[in-house]
């Protein structure tokens, strides 16, 4: 199965979104959604933190091998063998071996080349994002004839250009990640949230060539006679 279709699959298989991946990893929904539809393929470090995330090992998530710890590619029909042929296919085997360090020593080293000298007209654009973000202005109201939290806030980067997400993490550590609606210099929503719980609240900002994420506010919960209360996050 191809790594695509595998991502998706196991994704899925653990109840997670693809708002909910990307918040785990620190990246867009839209990268999320374009790695399972083929349209682009993660780097190596964002495919080591795609097989934590999932709690999967690298061969299963890229299709090498079942979830089960077998070879995906099922294995040879036994056949008899003389002495002769056994001890040649050690030695084969143990060629197999030593090429296969080779093979994964020469494309570790290519990889970190790549990454620190890769040619100026290879080289991917830099983040035109500022190096730090940061959000203020928040308040929150609860609805509850719906059920639901709205929220309010002002991004430090304001552009129409970028896209906007925030994040509720409650007592139980499971990201609930909503896109934030930017329009004149603000970004509003509303979010679906457990009354009682306490939840950690951030928001990031994406573009094409990157994300920032902030802490909003702590501690956010919704009391008794829909008081929300929360500690916001430069205090």
């Amino acid at each position: 199965m191809e790594f695509s279709k595998n991502l998706s699959r196991e994704r899925k298989a653990r109840g997670l979104s693809q708002e909910e991946l990307a918040a785990r990893l620190g990246v867009s929904r839209q990268a999320v959604s374009k790695w399972e539809t083929g349209e682009a393929a993660p780097d190596l470090p964002k495919l080591l933190a795609l097989a934590d995330a999932l709690e999967l090992p690298l061969d299963t998530l890229c299709g090498r091998e079942t979830a089960d710890g077998t070879p995906a590619v099922p294995a040879p029909t036994e056949k008899a063998v003389s002495p002769t042929a056994g001890v040649s296919l050690r030695l084969w085997q143990g060629l197999c071996g030593v090429l296969a360090l080779v093979l994964l020593a020469g494309g570790v080293w290519i990889w970190y080349q790549r990454r620190t000298l890769v040619p100026s007209e290879d080289a991917p654009a830099e983040s035109t994002l500022p190096d730090t973000f940061s959000a203020a202005g928040e308040s929150f109201s609860w609805d509850s004839a719906r059920g639901i939290l709205s929220y309010r806030f002002t991004p430090g980067i304001a552009d129409e250009t970028c896209s906007y997400q925030i994040t509720f993490t409650g007592t139980d550590n499971v990201p609930h990640t909503y896109d934030a609606l930017y329009s004149g210099g603000v970004c509003t929503g509303s979010a679906e949230l457990t009354p009682g719980d306490v939840y950690d609240v951030t928001v990031s900002v994406n573009d094409d060539t990157g994300s920032r994420a902030a802490l909003l506010a702590r501690s956010l919960t919704v009391e008794p006679g829909n008081v929300v209360r929360w500690t916001p996050a430069e205090s």
